[in-house]
């Protein structure tokens, strides 16, 4: 069939969507991070439409990747989709709730959309407190088409979550799987993932019999993983399944992706964030936050994307939890699919709050004799995050030897500071693509500091002679012009 792109695609992104629409079960695409899968789900879809094949999908992903879907299919889907995220807040009941009141509306006359699309993370669909609501919904829903945004969430075969995208998956028409990592350590994680497909791809084997089959184990309890047999016939299975795609092979890609990842707010902290910008104080939780200046403003704008503000009288004040949460999610699911990352903050309270929750001994900042910062950065082995102070990034070497991947959760607004802290992983010695996300909390003053700062302007001078900009009064989410 001919399909009429709405946002032109590299070589390997049109030459994986014909091997897509051409199969019959589904596909799997095992690509590079920053290869662009997302616009190859989308077009996917998209032509599946087309072919009066497909009206209902389903998008399984990670938690960070929620609000990227939506805004995604507005730049590439050239159908009409109706894109359904679940809501941030609320109970698994609750949430299965708004999903059904969502189908409602679809089955409704006037509804206009050529697809319609929900996007739930991996963990909605498990079983808590012995009942599965929303797994209940979308299966009642009977979606003809399941995403596996980032696939190896689904590896661990006896995982509830794998068990429960299974289910999901053998009742629809057709299943796409995405990842940059099939397989971290362990060759016989394809199993859960292409079981997705088709279990006739394995003769519909039993996870006990697969690893009997392809793997040889040993060890004091016999479950010792130590090596493979069989492999060609492994191959042979799964390889018509498969598109796959290196980022360095891609001659005509970007080697440094970067990545916007939008972040919601939570009502409260949103009304409160939307006051401050418009008046320069807000009583949040009890306490003043007040800004005399307009660089004060820019500041404590700053502090309330990031976790933690200060009041009038330096007290911190909580303010922000999804912007950490994300994050996490993020960080977990590189760290599972084998990638060692790195973390650059600007505050204090940031640093000790990523630090908790990511539960990892290496962290440089402020007041760590240069002695420690080099043996913290000789001693890593990408085990855990490295988690580092954004004014402190400067004369770290070899980390680019360990790690490609780096997360912004703040920076500072000197773009010298920003551009050293890109230059631990992009330089001389780094021998993989780079991909650097930035945590962005939508509609807030975290997009005008990255844009300002990718551009090398001055910040500070800009908000003085603008003081504007700071002012929350735009819908569109995506970039602040500056």
């Amino acid at each position: 069939m001919k399909y009429q792109f709405k946002t032109p695609p590299y070589e390997h992104q049109a030459n994986a969507l014909k091997k897509i629409f051409r199969s019959v079960d589904g596909h799997a695409l095992f690509m590079d991070p920053g290869t662009g899968k997302t616009k190859i789900a989308i077009d996917s879809i998209a032509a599946f439409v087309n072919s009066g094949g497909v009206k209902k999908v389903l998008v399984l992903c990670p938690l960070n990747a929620l609000s990227v879907w939506p805004k995604e299919f507005n730049i590439h889907s050239p159908v009409e989709a109706d894109v359904w995220v679940r809501p941030e807040k609320g109970t698994s009941a609750e949430k299965a709730v708004a999903f059904n009141e969502w189908v409602e509306t679809t089955q409704e006359g006037n509804h206009f959309f050529h697809v319609d699309i929900a996007v739930f993370n991996y963990e909605a669909i498990i079983r808590r407190d012995g009942k599965h609501p929303i797994f209940d919904a979308i299966s009642k829903w009977n979606p003809d088409m399941i995403v596996l945004d980032e696939s190896h969430k689904v590896k661990t075969a006896t995982a509830q979550r794998s068990r429960q995208t299974h289910k999901l998956c053998n009742q629809t028409k057709y299943t796409l799987l995405l990842t940059g990592t099939p397989i971290s350590k362990n060759l016989l994680d394809l199993y859960s993932q292409l079981k997705c497909i088709n279990p006739e791809i394995w003769d519909n084997k039993s996870w006990s019999a697969f690893r009997s089959e392809y793997g040889i184990f040993g060890g004091k309890s016999g479950y010792e993983l130590r090596g493979y047999t069989n492999v060609d016939d492994l191959i042979s299975r799964y390889a018509p399944h498969v598109s796959t795609a290196r980022k360095e092979d891609c001659l005509d890609l970007p080697k440094v992706t970067d990545i916007k990842i939008p972040v919601k707010w939570d009502p409260t902290s949103w009304a409160s964030y939307v006051r401050f910008s418009q008046d320069g104080m807000v009583v949040h939780k009890r306490h003043m936050i007040f800004a005399p200046i307009v660089l004060v403003k820019l500041l404590r704008m700053q502090q309330m994307t990031g976790h933690t503000v200060n009041d009038e009288d330096g007290n911190p004040v909580l303010f922000n939890e999804n912007k950490l949460a994300y994050t996490k999610d993020l960080v977990e699911n590189l760290q599972e699919a084998g990638k060692p990352v790195i973390v650059f903050a600007r505050f204090k309270a940031e640093l000790e709050v990523l630090q908790k929750e990511l539960n990892t001994p290496y962290v440089i900042k402020g007041g760590v004799s240069a002695k420690r910062r080099g043996e913290i950065a000789k001693n890593w082995k990408g085990d855990k995050p490295v988690i580092i102070q954004i004014a402190s990034a400067e004369a770290l070497d070899g980390l680019q030897r360990i790690c490609s991947h780096a997360v912004f959760y703040s920076t500072d607004f000197s773009w010298i500071n920003y551009f050293q802290a890109r230059g631990r992983i992009d330089r001389a010695g780094q021998e993989s693509p780079v991909t650097f996300y930035h945590m962005v909390m939508e509609e807030s003053v975290d997009y005008l500091v990255v844009d300002t700062l990718k551009e090398k302007q001055d910040l500070e001078k800009l908000i003085k002679d603008n003081p504007d900009l700071l002012v929350v009064s735009r819908k569109n989410n995506d970039k602040i012009d500056i």
